[in-house]
């Protein structure tokens, strides 16, 4: 049996069926949600699909890291011009997140999943003839909405279905099969880069997407357990947000998340200048050093479910928060005090963005846990956040630019300290939390603490 446990087939989970305190005509679904294949819900198999489905971010992202030299030479513009795009796609990926998560809540996750993947494959397509940075800019603002769509439906089908640590395995099952993406994408780029040009790179991601239009079509299943009440006005999903926002100690994990996801994000815009402009490195060894990061992520996915049986998710976050502030700060100081070189910056880069794989399949499971009727809001939130956060702190890099690794790495600083700041604020809240029922503002839901008094 899986280390996740056994999942129930669909019908057993009486998706589609009414909730014990909701009258049978508010449970109807739309028909992409009724038409989900009746599919036996295998751990492995699920963690593998949702894998495979929140890749397509990795994938947007990471395989054209090595050409964004030779796509600035073909658009006349600087290397900083063209990185500007990561910030703009991860803008474009936090407001996917934020329109398709509580619209998931509503319709269900699989018609939200193939809207994404649609408008994730026509983008791709439009870019492969793009001529300007500014048109690049765009493409990839509409491509992250689609793809935003995609990703939040995979947390929220995860809080469909699991709870506390069984989530945080989950979370870390998925995680460790979607890391192939980042380990593999930019020597794909790479490859392509070298033996056609940097168009063949968003080729293989209208191919990507493409595939999984089709796997999430056929095998896909509607993970969610029932409708709220009703659908109700625009601005019946603010007070929704706000809901989540109110509940404090769920929103100590999520800042939590941002801050150490931030940490990775920072390193990830400037990572193309930092290795081959700084550093040196020919962009056909760019992807080993990029890999190296993810074998740590890895890594650390695969120490979780050990460390869960010992720890509960939240001390577990505190260990990998703490030790990505120890190596920020190794890296701050290698840096900028002492003499760089590649053989002292990449290991302490390694342990810095590695912590990743302890911080977020915790910190996601934890700040879930409080949400079990609005998993697509509350993951939305999550990820609105985090992006959005992450494109601040890739603009914040690409303004100060001045021909040092100094940006990058005080960007990285300050967000790890903020991450330990948060988690430590959580370890230390005791008051109980009430999550908010979110239909109607006067109602409230009590939810399971998470277990981190």
């Amino acid at each position: 049996m899986s280390s996740v446990g056994k999942l129930k087939s669909c019908s057993d989970l009486d998706i589609g069926k009414p909730a014990p305190h909701l009258p049978p005509h508010e449970t109807e679904w739309n028909h992409m949600a009724t038409n989900a294949p009746n599919t036996e819900l295998n751990p492995k198999r699920l963690a593998l699909l949702l894998a495979a489905l929140i890749a397509t971010a990795p994938f947007a992202i990471d395989t054209y890291l090595p050409a964004i030299p030779a796509m600035a030479d073909d658009f006349g513009a600087t290397t900083h011009a063209v990185e500007v795009s990561i910030s703009t796609f991860l803008i474009g990926f936090a407001l996917g997140q934020l329109i398709g998560g509580p619209v998931s809540d509503r319709i269900g996750r699989r018609p939200i999943a193939l809207t994404g993947l649609v408008v994730y494959i026509i983008t791709s397509a439009i870019i492969t003839s793009v001529e300007s940075s500014t048109a690049l800019n765009v493409m990839r603002f509409i491509q992250a909405i689609g793809g935003g769509f995609a990703l939040v439906v995979v947390g929220a089908s995860v809080r469909d279905l699991y709870d506390g640590k069984e989530a945080a395995r989950m979370f870390a099952l998925i995680a460790v099969i979607m890391m192939i993406a980042p380990l593999v994408a930019p020597t794909v780029g790479s490859v392509l880069l070298v033996w056609f040009n940097w168009q063949a790179i968003f080729v293989l991601l209208v191919i990507y997407g493409s595939v999984m239009l089709f796997v999430v079509w056929f095998k896909m299943p509607e993970t969610t357990k029932y409708r709220p009440r009703y659908a109700g006005p625009a601005r019946r999903i603010w007070w929704t947000y706000l809901g989540v926002l109110r509940t404090r100690k769920a929103v100590g994990f999520m800042l939590t998340h941002t801050g150490a996801s931030a940490v990775m994000f920072s390193f990830l815009t400037d990572s193309p200048f930092m290795y081959i402009d700084f550093f040196g490195v020919s962009p056909a060894v760019f992807p080993y050093l990029f890999g190296c990061n993810v074998v740590v992520i890895v890594i650390c996915n695969r120490l979780n479910n050990p460390l869960l049986r010992r720890l509960e998710c939240h001390q577990i976050l505190m260990i990998g928060a703490g030790i990505q502030l120890a190596s920020v700060i190794g890296l701050f100081f290698a840096i900028n005090v002492l003499e760089p070189t590649l053989y002292s910056v990449v290991p302490l880069v390694m342990l810095s963005v590695g912590m990743i794989g302890l911080t977020a399949p915790n910190a996601t499971a934890s700040f879930m846990q409080y949400f079990p009727h609005i998993g697509g809001t509350a993951t939305a939130l999550m990820g609105t956040i985090q992006f959005a956060t992450g494109a601040v702190a890739g603009m914040m890099i690409g303004h100060f630019h001045d021909g040092t690794l100094l940006p990058v790495t005080i960007s990285m600083l300050c967000f790890a300290i903020f991450a330990n700041l948060m988690v430590h604020f959580v370890a230390e809240a005791k008051l109980p939390e009430v999550a908010y029922d979110f239909n109607t503002p006067e109602t409230k839901t009590e939810t399971k603490p998470v277990s981190a008094e």
